[in-house]
């Protein structure tokens, strides 16, 4: 939603490289900077679903993951964990890039606003974008170690 909202608002050329002295270094068609976001958000989709219905059919030997020696015997436990782990990913990769254009599309409106918000009040946004990509790391190793299998 965050992107198709970003587009609209979107003016036709859109800066998206700024130099040390904050001056447009590089400006992309509003198309362009769409369509990569799109294409991004889709490919990153189809390998996180890859991912998640690849690593079943994975011997348990490859598996690597800190804590899942306990879960071998319940496999199926295991694949359900890591199939939400990828869908988590999934959402974590299309929240941030959504808000991205969405704070491109609020930045560089096509209508000349009164008040146009400046790219310091956003600086917090790559704050919170590592938190949630640092999350997503950590949470599948922390819930095999803190956790125990559901015996069936």
């Amino acid at each position: 939603m965050a992107l198709f909202l970003g587009y609209q608002q979107l003016p036709p050329e859109v800066p998206v490289a700024l130099t040390p002295s904050s001056e447009t270094a590089a400006t992309y068609s509003k198309d362009a900077v769409f369509y990569v976001t799109a294409g991004v958000m889709l490919l990153s989709n189809v390998l996180f679903l890859w991912m998640g219905r690849l690593f079943p059919q994975l011997p348990d030997g490859f598996i690597k993951l800190p804590g899942a020696i306990k879960w071998m015997f319940y496999r199926k436990q295991l694949n359900s964990i890591i199939r939400e782990w990828m869908n988590f990913g999934t959402a974590v990769v299309n929240v941030l890039l959504g808000s991205s254009i969405y704070i491109l599309a609020l930045i560089n409106p096509a209508e000349a606003l009164t008040e146009t918000p400046t790219l310091m009040q956003f600086d917090w946004v790559l704050g919170a974008a590592t938190f949630l990509l640092v999350l997503w790391a950590v949470y599948i190793p922390l819930r095999l170690l803190l956790t125990s299998p559901v015996k069936d």
